[in-house]
């Protein structure tokens, strides 16, 4: 009975993390970056805590020609990574977080085709085009996964002889560039109405998500794959200094050829790790 209460509240305490961790560690990360922003250019700093500052001002903005439809579509968004990472926290099954995250891309770009105005610089169009490039790719780094573990089930990685990231280094690599991409994308929004502020939240969730699932690449533990991604977090943030929004989009222009290569080196990581250990 004791061991069945302390299981309870351990699952508890995952969800909490799960539910609070991810925006306050964005929020903070986001916060000190600005500053470093600001004193390299010789500007005063602003405050740590700016972007949370601004989530309350996007927050508290009037809905103005925007259907209300279009934030019920980010808010579904949102429930739908926020399920997906509580799942991915308690170490459930992969099948059912793919899925989840599936959805949750999906429903935000339901949302985006009910606005007159998108959340991003990009088209509906294009954002579809990469929900049906990039979302396959998660799916090859689960094949991968379970190649290399022969199961879907987090108790295979906490058995398993080595870090995944040494036997999956190309799958692992591809969750990164789907993450850097997607968060490139969300980064450039153009709306300022309270649906912004949630998508911001969604999209804690969302990289939490891929971040915590690439962290458990390099460590056997749950706790060790929070603090790996969140180094992840923090070297995706380093390499988008080095490359503007307009230089990615010019990049995205060619997204048939670049995500090309990217498959192809799933592929080869997939063909490598089924002739390796099975029979």
């Amino acid at each position: 009975m004791n061991a069945a209460v302390l299981s309870h509240f351990s699952s508890l305490g995952i969800i909490a993390l799960c539910l609070f961790v991810p925006p306050l560690i964005g929020g903070l990360v986001a916060g000190a970056d600005r500053i470093f922003d600001a004193k390299k250019q010789g500007m005063d700093a602003p405050s740590l805590l700016q972007p949370f500052q601004d989530f309350y001002a996007l927050w508290r903005n009037e809905v103005v020609g925007v259907p209300r439809h279009s934030l019920g579509y980010v808010f579904l968004s949102m429930a739908f990574f926020l399920m997906a990472l509580v799942l991915l926290g308690l170490q459930k099954n992969l099948p059912p977080i793919l899925f989840l995250q599936a959805f949750g891309v999906l429903a935000l770009i339901m949302g985006g085709m009910a606005r007159p105005v998108p959340y991003f610089g990009l088209s509906v169009n294009h954002g579809l085009k990469a929900f049906l490039t990039q979302q396959p790719i998660l799916l090859l780094v689960t094949i991968g996964i379970f190649f290399a573990t022969g199961s879907f089930n987090f108790s295979a990685i906490k058995e398993y002889p080595r870090l995944l990231v040494i036997d999956l280094p190309l799958l692992c690599a591809a969750l990164l560039i789907v993450e850097y991409a997607n968060r490139s994308a969300l980064n450039a929004g153009a709306a300022s109405d309270p649906s912004l502020a949630v998508l911001k939240l969604a999209n804690c969730y969302r990289a939490g998500t891929l971040l915590l699932l690439a962290g458990f690449f390099f460590a056997h533990s749950l706790a060790g794959a929070a603090l790996a991604a969140i180094v992840l977090h923090v070297l995706l943030i380093l390499i988008s200094r080095a490359a503007t929004y307009e230089n990615w989009r010019m990049k995205m222009q060619k997204l048939q050829w670049e995500w090309g290569y990217v498959y192809f080196g799933c592929g080869l990581n997939l063909i490598w790790i089924y002739i390796k250990y099975w029979p």
